[in-house]
């Protein structure tokens, strides 16, 4: 028997900032040898498809939605990756734009939901792994663009945007210092809204000049 050529698939990493937290989204697989097990979206691509149209249809089929920012990460091609039968994943990681709307999964996978990235349940595959390697993209996009931004709601505190900061890079910020150096960058704007029903003053709400990606100065 010829030997058969990989299958050509996609991993998502989909990741959000939450209650102080880097969180991943995961889905539960209903197909062998793996039904019950979490796991990242994913998908074979298909004939007449590119890796980048595959993964924005994975992001549909387990959200619900299109609109995202998507970056390609790394190609995982373990020989033993998929018990199935021999594949190679080219992964990539999706920050949502987060206008508050919830997520709503296709029948294609069971339940989903948001999990600290500190605090993983056993995954099938090989995505712990993809997912330590986008955590680690994240880290060290941090230090020269506006990826934070990316990772919350579409309006934020300055609060929780610098602790996106500490809790990604693992360390404590001046406040005065960052928050001089943050406005004086100009990708941010206030809002007229503030951050109410918490025990602090209500605070001030920003939003992103611009939801691309840019590269910035900041810790320069």
């Amino acid at each position: 028997m010829e030997p058969q050529n990989p299958f050509a698939a996609t991993d998502i990493g989909i990741f959000r900032f939450q209650g102080h937290k880097l969180q991943v989204y995961l889905v539960e697989l209903i197909i062998d040898p793996y039904v019950g097990s979490m796991a990242l979206p994913g998908t074979l691509v298909r004939e007449k498809e590119d890796l980048p149209a595959a993964s924005e249809r994975a992001y549909r089929e387990a959200t619900g939605h299109n609109s995202a920012y998507f970056e390609q990460v790394f190609t995982f091609s373990g020989l033993d990756r998929d018990p199935r039968q021999r594949s190679i994943s080219t992964a990539y990681m999706a920050l949502p734009d987060r206008d508050g709307s919830t997520f709503q999964t296709s029948r294609k996978y069971g339940q989903a939901f948001w999990c600290d990235v500190d605090d993983l349940p056993s995954l099938a595959f090989d995505h712990k792994g993809i997912i330590e390697l986008c955590v680690d993209r994240i880290r060290a996009k941090l230090n020269y663009t506006t990826i934070a931004v990316l990772l919350l709601p579409l309006e934020f505190t300055l609060t929780e945007l610098q602790s996106v900061y500490e809790y990604c890079l693992q360390g404590s910020l001046d406040k005065r210092n960052f928050r001089k150096k943050l406005l004086s960058l100009d990708i941010l704007e206030p809002t007229e809204l503030r951050r109410t029903g918490e025990r602090a003053r209500p605070a001030m709400l920003y939003r992103a000049k611009d939801r691309a990606m840019r590269i910035i100065p900041l810790f320069k």
